[in-house]
């Protein structure tokens, strides 16, 4: 089997989510340096990790482009490269506007053929013009020399389109910026063209920068200069330009830097011959950078896979405002959930009695009574307290207020969700102008999102209310069935409701003997009071049942009704295809893609260490 074959589908895989993410890019104009950049990413997935796992070991062709801005030279530095009048010339900004390669002489370079190289470029088989704006690249060969000796029979030389703006030709497939960065991602080595008018412009310079962290060799040559102030021109470019590179990821490898003078035309004419000097001095260069194929292609294999893997996170922080209304959002939805369930609290728990800890707390009661012979006892217990209970019930419903009709659980949870809903409607409907993720929130309220929600309520709030009933009774029998349980405790709880009566009955007659008429009044009433403290007990064992219970259905709402519902409003800008939900699953790919592309090439290839930020 292939060996690319296991990670050919992780391979697409990355370079189509790098792809996405730069179309997303282009259409924020903000963010066009961006696009550029995940255009860059994703070159280096398709035509250097692409051929190193599916054909390892072979390493030529060594790729090398001459890039800069409008103006600078590009041309002339193809010419004297290849040692003939290759390129064409042209003083018009953005002339160059798609990628030409340039073979060696002699036999057909073994040009690399995995799946997605070269990206969105396709050969064009026509001569065209420099400036011919699609994304097409052409391949012309280079005259053979004419000693027959060719320094760069390894190599194939670009001629790239102008470093002029992050955002030139930003049409339907990224311009010919991205056809630019397509090209670098691939070479070996990189030769930065400047001209003395313009060495130090912003965007050249950018784009520079961002070349070294990529990892690629690069050669800087000066053009157009007086030969007078060339050494001059360099160093000051040198302190000016290269001495303010970012380093990241490491130190940066010294950056040899030729200056090209203003020659006369006859000179570029004929850059094999009266040329020489010049040409020499760059192939010197070039050849310093890149000793050998096998070396070369190493290092730019090395330093891709480790741009990827540090430059990852940094790349997709292009999605930091997506990001960003996706959490505002989401904090909308948890600020809704919280005002559900204070209402569900407000509403509903704070007026809910549970009576059916009513007949738990009479059950109890009746199985404290005395058992067998002794129930005798309780039962003239009783008739002696039956006055008192008599009294104290009556005094019950005289200042007993009338109970206020309240609101069933299920109208509460319904009219709170509804509110619940209004609202993240309201609010997305005022924020849509702010960002194209609210116009689509709206949308989706638009096209029936409450309905569908209020639709599913009933059945969610009817398995709702068979959990909360089956939870309900087994709080309520758990006190009684304690006691069942145990009749050790049971039988002691029984004599400690004797001895409480009998100790209260003996206070009560030592301090009022000798017997009296008193005795009628006090001992009723000393017996009735010996009961209440019972029965106060045996409620509080049953109220901290219903603290439990309310704290439980709140809980228990939370799990059934509000979160499951707070889980899909959360969801609702990234499902049905949308932006947001492509943005959240390339951000959710790419790293695993990266770690397990590096992992594999360090597989074929051991010579490749992991990265500061690598895991593997």
């Amino acid at each position: 089997m292939n060996p690319a074959q296991p990670h050919r589908d992780e391979l697409r895989r990355l370079a189509e989510d790098w792809a996405w993410l730069e179309d997303h890019c282009r259409k924020q104009p903000e963010l066009a340096p961006q696009a550029a950049h995940l255009r860059m990413a994703a070159a280096l997935t398709r035509n250097v990790l692409g051929p190193a796992l599916e054909s390892p070991g072979v390493h030529a062709p060594l790729f090398v482009c001459v890039v800069g801005g409008a103006g600078a030279g590009k041309s002339t530095v193809i010419n004297f490269l290849a040692g003939a009048v290759v390129a064409e010339a042209n003083p018009q900004a953005g002339f160059t506007r798609h990628p030409t390669a340039f073979l060696p002489a002699g036999a057909a370079a073994r040009w690399p053929s995995t799946l997605g190289f070269l990206g969105p470029l396709t050969r064009s088989n026509e001569n065209r013009p420099a400036d011919f704006d699609e994304d097409v690249y052409q391949v012309k060969r280079i005259p053979a020399p004419l000693n027959g000796n060719d320094p760069l029979e390894d190599f194939v030389l670009w001629d790239c389109p102008d470093m002029t703006t992050w955002a030139a030709g930003a049409n339907a497939t990224g311009g010919y910026v991205s056809r630019l960065m397509e090209i670098v991602g691939l070479c070996d080595a990189v030769v930065y063209v400047a001209s003395d008018e313009r060495y130090n412009d912003e965007i050249p310079t950018q784009f520079l920068h961002h070349v070294i962290r990529a990892g690629k060799a690069v050669i800087v040559c000066l053009t157009k200069m007086r030969e007078a102030d060339s050494a001059a021109l360099v160093e000051h470019f040198r302190q000016e330009v290269l001495g303010r590179l970012p380093a990241a990821g490491g130190e940066i490898p010294p950056i040899p830097c030729v200056a090209i003078p203003n020659i006369p035309a006859d000179v570029q004419r004929d850059p094999a011959g009266r040329g020489s000097s010049h040409r020499v001095a760059l192939l010197n260069q070039l050849l310093v950078v890149c000793p050998g194929p096998a070396e070369t292609r190493l290092r730019t294999l090395r330093n891709a896979v480790i741009y990827l893997e540090t430059a990852g996170d940094g790349l997709m922080n292009v999605a930091k405002r997506d990001l960003t209304e996706l959490e505002s959002w989401r904090v909308l939805v948890d600020a809704g959930r919280d005002e559900f369930e204070q209402r569900y609290r407000r509403e509903f728990l704070g007026g809910e009695t549970f009576r059916r800890f009513d007949r738990t707390r009479e059950q109890l009661l009746e199985m404290l009574e005395l058992p067998g012979p002794l129930r005798i006892v309780g039962t003239v217990l009783a008739v002696i307290r039956w006055p008192y209970r008599t009294a104290r019930d009556f005094v019950k419903k005289l200042v007993a207020r009338p109970e206020m009709p309240s609101l069933s659980e299920q109208t509460v949870c319904q009219t709170a969700m509804g509110a619940w809903l209004d609202g993240l409607q309201a609010e997305s409907l005022r924020r849509t102008p702010t960002h194209p993720a609210w116009k689509q929130i709206t949308q989706t309220f638009d096209a029936g999102l409450k309905n569908e929600i209020l639709d599913g309520f009933g059945t969610t709030f009817r398995n709702f209310t068979l959990q909360e009933s089956d939870e309900l009774d087994r709080a309520a029998r758990a006190v009684p069935e304690r006691f069942s349980a145990s009749p050790a405790l049971l039988g002691l709880a029984r004599l400690a409701m004797l001895l409480w009566d009998l100790v209260i009955l003996g206070i009560v007659l030592s301090i009022a003997w000798p017997p009296s008429w008193w005795w009628l009044v006090l001992v009723p009433l000393s017996l009735s009071l010996s009961r209440q403290v019972t029965e106060f007990i045996a409620g509080q064992l049953i109220e901290v049942q219903r603290s439990r219970v309310r704290a439980r259905r709140l809980s228990l709402v939370r799990e059934s009704l509000s979160g499951p519902l707070c889980a899909k409003l959360a969801e609702v800008p990234v499902r049905g295809g949308s932006t947001l939900e492509k943005l959240r699953d390339a951000l959710t790919r790419i790293p695993e893609s990266i770690r397990v592309l590096g992992a594999a090439v360090r597989a074929q290839v051991p010579a490749v260490p992991p990265s500061a930020g690598s895991t593997t």
